[in-house]
């Protein structure tokens, strides 16, 4: 897998963790709690690949959903 491949994977398995724990915590979420998760992760890690997967996850889902 190069690069790219592996980022939009990690994106993809990044989204399902956030909706996997927000789901647990309530019976309903929306897309923009977990978009707003994901924007929380990413402001409050140190490390630039989870910064760079975090921001990947938010575009995918973004665009996904509008």
């Amino acid at each position: 897998m190069n690069s790219d491949e592996d980022d939009s994977e990690k994106a993809l398995e990044l989204i399902g963790s956030i909706a996997r724990r927000l789901l647990s915590q309530k019976a309903t979420t929306g897309k923009d709690e977990l978009i707003d998760a994901l924007e929380l992760l990413s402001k409050s890690t140190a490390d630039r690949r989870v910064r760079k997967n975090t921001l990947k996850a938010i575009q995918m889902l973004s665009h996904r959903v509008h």
